[in-house]
Formats: structure tokens, sequence, C-alpha cells
């Protein structure tokens, strides 16, 4: 993962308009497709808006993957297979990382598991592979250990019920427990949190969503405060 500044901004699916960060101090993670599992079938909506960056920028091309909940996931070899294709397929010139966002239900942990083994054994074994988090995975469930992702980014916003109970932990300063999820954290800039885990010795990766379209303005908030 050192190929990546310590600060990344996640780009969602808006226009965005990030050419005046610094390349060298700030990466970029940016949607590149979502891909909604209906039953066994699968449907993919690439990224429409545009993204403009420096071109010295290192990109992680993250994948978000949802399940239509009236059908669920019926995990198969061939459903994975698709998936891992489609992940390896849409990798623009540039990219530097992988970053798979899939909030798995518990039913659906083992066949995210075995797709992250297959997709980490197909890809460039140089290039990192990082996956988003609940922030409960790393805080009360052990299920992401041993996982073969370079980083997990527990998510510390738009938490839902795990919100007091997230807070009140971080406000005691307790970290998140898995080594995986000690690598880097998920902020919004809209949520402040009462407090941040960086790490004893070397400060940890920090990705920052922001609800609302980046700007100069927010940019240089955000590379002062983080």
């Amino acid at each position: 993962m050192n190929v990546f500044p310590k600060l990344m901004l996640w780009a969602w699916e808006r226009p965005e308009d990030l050419r005046s960060l610094d390349p060298a101090k700030v990466g970029v993670a940016y949607l590149c497709q979502t891909l909604t599992v209906h039953g066994d079938q699968l449907v993919r909506a690439p990224r429409l808006q545009p993204l403009r960056i420096p071109a010295a920028t290192k990109l992680m091309a993250v994948t978000r993957i949802e399940v239509d909940h009236t059908k669920g996931l019926k995990p198969s070899t061939t459903l994975r297979d698709q998936i891992i294709g489609i992940v390896l397929h849409e990798l623009r010139p540039g990219v530097k990382g992988i970053q798979l966002d899939f909030d798995a239900k518990a039913s659906e942990r083992s066949f995210y598991a075995d797709l992250l083994r297959e997709l980490r054994r197909r890809m460039d074994p140089n290039m990192p592979l990082s996956m988003t988090a609940l922030a409960s995975w790393a805080l009360f469930d052990d299920w992401i250990k041993g996982l073969p992702v370079d980083e997990a980014v527990p998510m510390c916003f738009d938490m839902g019920a795990d919100t007091e109970f997230v807070r009140r932990r971080l406000a005691s300063h307790q970290d998140f427990h898995d080594d995986l999820a000690r690598r880097a954290t998920g902020v919004a800039i809209q949520q402040p949190l009462p407090w941040i885990p960086r790490g004893l010795f070397h400060r940890r990766r920090v990705y920052v969503f922001n609800h609302r379209p980046w700007d100069e303005h927010t940019l240089h908030d955000t590379f002062l405060r983080f």
C-alpha cells in the first residue's frame, strides 16, 4: 500500500473536479462501477460522471457490490468469476490498486471471502487490494481476520444502528481489534468523530468521504484536518 499517500479521497458517482489536490500528498479512490446481484444474475452500472484529477494522482478503483435482497444472493463460481472478470477488465490506465465495497450480510460472507481469495490469486501480485468494512466488523466481529487484503477500511460514518456504540468506543480511544482494520480508517467530513485512530508509530491511511461534491475549500480543509 506504500504506493498510496496517507490521505485518500473517495470520489463517488457525481462530477468531481479534484485538479487542485496535491498528488504527492493526496490520492483518490474513485467509484468506477456498481455491481448489483439479483439472485444469480449480475447487473453492472458503470461510472458515468467525469472525474478530473492531476495526471500524477495515485488512483484506486472502487467497485461497489450491492444485493437485491428481494431476490438475495445465490452464490456460485459462475457469479464469483463474473464479478472478478468485470473488476479486472474495468481497470483504467494509471490505476494502482483495487478496493471492493460490499456490506456483506452474515449469509453472504462466505461468498465474499471466496471472491476476495480468488481475486487476489488472479490480479497482479504487486497491486494492492483493499476492502471497506462496516465499523462493527472491526469492533465486535472477527470474520475479516485472515482475508487476503492489504487493508480493511472501517467506515466510521452512516453507521445506522451502530452509530452510538462505535462513537462511544472511539471516544474512549479503543482501537479496532483486527490488524487489517488498524491500517486505515474511513471518515466523512460532515460527521466528525470524537477520536480518529491513527496508530502509535506510523500514521495509518485515512479515507475521507464527502456527501457533497469536492471543491477547493473542502479539499484544503480536509488536508489540514487529516
